[in-house]
């Protein structure tokens, strides 16, 4: 059985290293998931130049994106963002991205979910 690293319990025996080292507590940080749904199917290089862009245009806000792979030809796909150095993003990054995301003639419909815990999975 895995335990939950946030419990009260066991919050309350861990002192701040530990809580910063095990990203809890004033040290958690967060992620948003994002999906994309694209107008034609994109495989091969077109994919990946949009790709490049969409990292390029997140690191610039010291996002970074994970995922967003999947089976060619792609017509949807989803990843998460998250911080490039400790911390979360804030909401303006996420309406940002989204906004980045929509504004992209290869794409009809991007959503970011809620924020959720990066490092364990939870939701808050």
């Amino acid at each position: 059985m895995k335990r939950d690293p946030r419990s009260t319990s066991r919050m309350r025996r861990l002192n701040a290293r530990q809580r910063k080292k095990m990203r809890v507590g004033e040290f958690r940080e967060h992620c948003f998931d994002v999906e994309l749904v694209f107008h034609a199917p994109m495989r091969g290089e077109p994919y990946h130049d949009f790709i490049n862009d969409f990292f390029g245009a997140l690191e610039e806000r010291g996002l970074l994106g994970g995922g967003f792979g999947g089976r060619e030809p792609f017509s949807e796909t989803e990843g998460v963002v998250a911080r490039i150095e400790r911390g979360s993003p804030t909401e303006d990054d996420r309406e940002a991205v989204i906004a980045w995301l929509r504004a992209r003639p290869e794409v009809v419909d991007a959503r970011a979910r809620d924020f959720k815990d990066a490092w364990h999975g939870y939701d808050f």
